[in-house]
């Protein structure tokens, strides 16, 4: 059965290359552009691509995968690869319009089960999600097994990220609470949060930059699982140091227990929105299901 399932995801997700092929996970391309072309993030513009022009005050703009982008990726796998359960499984509704594309391209293939789920996060809060699905075919897991997977999965994972700069997402519109804050951007840093509908959501403010990884470190081990152990996402932009010093200080709690810790870069249309300045952890507690 499980060589029967596909499990399609987007870029957002920031699953690494070699953690998406050894998984089968079909990654579709958001979309990125600026002076009126359109671009495929990973494949035809790169996050230094968007931080120099993002620097120079070109203004950029986003998009989800067409629909027509999502019937040609569906179609592949139900005629090319013989699949009849497809997961396709994405950011929030709350972020992007991608559910909505992904469930009008579904309609076009009625005899295959395609199953679209918002998943009401982003970046490798969206990847553990989709990698633990994949993982999960893999061990042969029946689909009603895999739907509660996914339910608990998008119920327990948490996202705590932090940004340099307001103004790229205020302007983008994806956080328009912070515009009452922009005043106090020199002196606080946000710590943001997704809310269980899917919604960017302010944490806390704390003092500056170095103290914003301390609280980053602090959310996680707060949100750390005790059972079988956690799934923990660690993302920057432009400035990896932060990151690593994210990643010794979680390492090195004992009473954080890792099953599985990922370093990686946020997508292009992440860094469009946020700026090359954010960094961030997800952390999902490991589920094993008989």
């Amino acid at each position: 059965m499980s060589d029967n399932i596909a499990i399609v995801t987007d870029t957002t997700a920031d699953i690494p290359e070699d953690l998406a092929r050894e998984n089968d996970i079909t990654v579709i391309p958001m979309l990125v552009g600026y002076e009126g072309n359109l671009y495929r993030e990973g494949k035809e513009i790169f996050n230094n691509d968007v931080y120099k022009k993002l620097e120079s005050g070109v203004k950029i703009n986003t998009s989800a995968p067409s629909i027509g982008d999502f019937v040609n990726l569906y179609g592949n796998l139900i005629k090319k690869e013989k699949k009849d359960l497809i997961y396709s499984i994405h950011l929030s509704s709350k972020l992007s319009g991608t559910v909505n594309c992904a469930k009008q391209a579904s309609e076009y293939f009625p005899d295959t089960k395609i199953k679209v789920i918002d998943s009401k996060t982003v970046t490798i809060s969206l990847g553990f999600i989709v990698l633990e699905v994949a993982r999960a075919v893999k061990k042969g897991l029946p689909e009603e097994k895999l739907d509660e997977l996914i339910d608990i999965l998008m119920e327990k994972n948490k996202f705590f990220a932090t940004i340099k700069n307001f103004k790229y997402l205020f302007s983008g519109g994806r956080a328009p609470f912070l515009g009452k804050f922009v005043g106090s951007a020199i002196k606080l840093k946000p710590i943001l949060t997704v809310d269980k509908a899917g919604k960017v959501s302010l944490k806390k403010f704390v003092r500056s930059e170095e103290n914003t990884i301390i609280e980053l470190y602090r959310q996680a081990k707060k949100a750390a699982s005790s059972v079988y152990g956690n799934l923990i996402g660690i993302f920057y932009g432009s400035d990896k140091n932060r990151a690593l010093e994210l990643e010794k200080m979680i390492r090195k709690d004992k009473d954080i227990k890792i099953d599985e810790l990922v370093l990686t870069e946020i997508t292009t249309i992440m860094s469009a929105h946020t700026g090359p300045g954010i960094w961030g952890v997800g952390i999902c507690p490991k589920i094993e299901l008989a």
